[in-house]
């Protein structure tokens, strides 16, 4: 197995806060949609290459390493994962690591940066409290 280093979420949410209380939302939101656009560039051009297949690969590989409870499926045309045990908030939680209030946000905001870049869409229903989310993903309408 992969060397995984959890306390990157806490390091993550810590960096979350500094953000919205030195730049607010919108400073934070525009950080997190040029992180998407480099740090996760390779798996955009692999999903605008090979469709939502590619998709499911990065997240199963990424809950086969963390841990958690999520799995992946379709409905008709669009991905839906499912988090039952997201390992970001359990680990912080776990650790006593401080969850920025708007945590899951950044799972949106980067997602939709992701998929805008190879032509597709994606949305988040969370529950962060509970640790939880539903993300989907589909080609966006030409």
């Amino acid at each position: 197995m992969a060397n995984v280093h959890k306390d990157f979420h806490g390091a993550l949410s810590f960096g979350l806060l500094f953000l919205e209380e030195h730049y607010g939302p919108d400073g934070c939101a525009e950080f997190l949609r040029e992180l998407a656009d480099t740090v996760y560039k390779p798996l955009a051009d692999k999903l605008r290459h090979e469709g939502l297949s590619a998709l499911r690969e990065h997240w199963e590989t990424v809950f086969s390493l963390e841990g958690g409870g999520a799995s992946c499926s379709y409905e008709g045309d669009a991905l839906v994962l499912t988090v039952n045990q997201c390992p970001a908030i359990h680990h912080m939680k776990q650790h006593g690591y401080a969850v920025a209030p708007h945590f899951c946000e950044h799972t949106r905001i980067v997602n939709e940066a992701v998929c805008r870049a190879a032509g597709y869409s994606a949305s988040v229903e969370f529950d962060q409290a509970a640790g939880r989310c539903v993300q989907r993903f589909w080609r966006a309408a030409s």
